[in-house]
């Protein structure tokens, strides 16, 4: 394990794609970036209670990408050492970019007008 303060985007990509597992906190970017590299990702998100966050919208984030089984997520810090407990044997789905119902919006939109 390597802690740091800061790393560039290029450090963190090197890192990511040396990694076995990514524990993160709950942004959509982060998890993505980990996901779409095939890692098993433990993700934690970032609450209002610490201060960490004006909001706790990252709770959603997390449960949402748990529930689809592309990470493992966990609401506490007390919860981690479970988690990497159960990542040896954590099979996540691969996670397939979906912009259908996007682009179909606006294709609607589009014709409407």
């Amino acid at each position: 394990m390597k802690i740091v303060d800061f790393v560039s985007k290029e450090e963190l990509e090197q890192m990511q794609e040396k990694a076995d597992l990514i524990i993160t906190h709950g942004g959509v970017g982060s998890i993505l970036q980990a996901i779409t590299k095939n890692k098993k990702v433990i993700a934690i998100p970032r609450l209002n209670k610490y201060q960490e966050h004006v909001n706790d919208h990252q709770k959603e984030i997390v449960e949402l990408f748990n529930q689809k089984g592309y990470i493992i997520g966990i609401h506490e810090v007390d919860e981690l050492e479970q988690a990497i407990e159960q990542i040896e044997e954590f099979e996540p789905k691969k996670y397939k970019q979906d912009n259908s119902k996007m682009l179909k919006i606006i294709e609607e939109f589009i014709n409407k007008n």
